[in-house]
């Protein structure tokens, strides 16, 4: 954990939390404030001050004296952020985020990424890693025809429909007291996956089932699935993660999460694999050091001891890039018996931040093939750690780039894919060799070639609709970030 520290402001003091950096240099000092701010208005003018200060964009930002010229132009804590987000560089060539891309019909500030958690005690855990509110399930309409159906696309470990025993795969056929559940009732679905509690009956293997579940609290475990496969004489692994949670916990034991990694790559190195699938399809990131855990555990020895990335950060966080600094460069520590040569990376448009720094930092190190059902990975090259502001509201900006050995940083426009366009066949579990994305990967392992054959090409042929049409998520899976710890 980094270092605690105190900062001075003029007209306030705070409190700073575990994930701030220590001995960051004060910016030049702004002009006298009033004398009498109310607390909403010092958190306006705190929300600047951080901002200015660790912001990847500082020189973007305009400098004011005195500080309440900006912060009391606005009424709201999240006006004034988008305001500051907004004065930072503009990205107006994007192909895969661009007019009617699958990803997003973006093109404005770089900073599109920031955000203020409210740490007020009846505030959900939606937005903190480790935990979320809901269900835990995530649902996919097979295609956008009518008559599509819906299957659990992902089920989050530790939830309550992983508890329940729902499954990747299972075909919903009631929600509560709805029995049409197809793409033409998509809003209905959506107002079932609001309630509080959900009664859902799936097919499964041409077995009915039913559970009911409770949208509450819980501890995520991303560890979502190991195998080992034999393909003609190769030995290949696959690991699936749903994010990045913290190795440890409170007290400093290991968790849960960390054990599976643990048992997974000891039986990888047991068996002697020289390819490993990594499945971070629904992978949106977490903490950076869970990150380099998980490089540690793939690279070969090639890599063993070289960079690995290195932070660039604005010219206040400059200093700690030195060794023994925060911010200081990272460098390979094999952490495994194997020497894996090809990875294979099963990604989407929900690939991102944390997850996308394991496919950039092994790319000059081994043969890296990226499999998408999209052209590309999200595209979130940045980093956060929290500023707390006066117990009320903590500030998460963006404030490092990561940079590979290779000099590899600016994939605004997410990690192209070497395939795209292969279905996430939502009708199979992770791990089923079935599964499209699962089969091109290892099709091109045994013969180099992506194109599927037989049983595997009619297992990837949408119902209802053109091979083209994507599948559509009703709920969307939550956003873990780039998480310095």
């Amino acid at each position: 954990m980094l270092n605690r520290f105190i900062i001075a402001v003029i007209f306030f003091t705070f409190i700073a939390c575990k994930k701030d950096p220590q001995n960051v240099p004060s910016p030049p000092k702004p002009g006298p404030e009033p004398s009498a701010r109310t607390k909403e208005q010092k958190v306006r003018d705190s929300i600047y001050y951080y901002y200015k200060l660790y912001s990847y964009w500082e020189s973007s930002i305009p400098t004011y004296k005195p500080i309440s010229d900006i912060s009391d132009k606005y009424t709201n804590n999240n006006s004034l952020l988008t305001f500051l987000m907004n004065q930072t560089p503009v990205k107006n060539n994007y192909v895969f985020h661009g007019p009617n891309s699958p990803l997003e019909d973006y093109t404005g500030p770089l900073d599109r990424f920031s955000w203020i958690e409210n740490l007020s005690s009846n505030f959900g855990a939606s937005s903190r890693a480790d935990t979320y509110d809901g269900f835990g399930l995530f649902v996919v309409f097979e295609s956008n025809a009518p008559t599509a159906p819906l299957y659990i696309g992902m089920v989050e470990g530790g939830s309550p429909a992983a508890v329940a025993g729902f499954k990747r795969g299972d075909k919903v056929i009631k929600m509560n007291d709805l029995t049409t559940v197809t793409y033409a009732n998509y809003n209905s679905v959506n107002n079932e996956l609001n309630k509080s509690m959900l009664t859902m009956k799936v097919l499964r293997n041409g077995v009915e089932i039913e559970h009911t579940i409770q949208n509450k609290t819980y501890s995520i475990f991303p560890v979502v699935k190991d195998s080992v496969y034999t393909v003609d004489n190769n030995k290949v692994g696959y690991f699936a993660f749903s994010s990045f949670e913290e190795m440890t916990d409170d007290s400093g034991n290991y968790t849960t999460m960390y054990t599976a990694m643990e048992e997974a790559f000891n039986s990888f190195g047991s068996a002697g694999i020289k390819k490993i699938v990594v499945d971070l399809r629904y992978n949106t990131g977490g903490y950076v050091s869970t990150t380099i855990y998980l490089a540690n555990k793939i690279v070969n020895s090639s890599g063993a001891g070289k960079l690995m990335f290195r932070y660039d950060v604005n010219k206040n966080l400059k200093d700690q890039t030195n060794p023994g600094g925060d911010f200081a460069d990272v460098l390979f520590n094999k952490r495994n018996n194997t020497e894996i040569t090809d990875v294979y990376f099963l990604v989407s448009d929900y690939t991102a931040s944390a997850a996308e720094i394991v496919i950039s930092v092994l790319k000059p190190y081994a043969k890296v093939y990226i499999i998408g059902e999209h052209g590309s990975t999200y595209g979130k090259p940045v980093g956060f750690f929290r500023q707390d502001i006066m117990n009320t509201v903590g500030l998460w900006a963006a404030s490092f780039k990561i940079a590979n050995a290779a000099n590899y940083s600016d994939y605004w426009d997410g990690i192209p894919a070497d395939k795209a366009g292969v279905l996430d066949n939502v009708r199979f579990d992770f791990g089923d060799t079935r599964e499209t994305m699962l089969a091109t990967a290892l099709a091109h392992i045994k013969t180099g070639s992506y194109t599927l054959t037989g049983a595997s090409a009619k297992a990837s042929t949408r119902v209802g609709a053109s091979p083209s049409s994507r599948s559509v998520m009703v709920n969307k899976i939550p956003m873990r970030n780039m998480i310095k710890d």
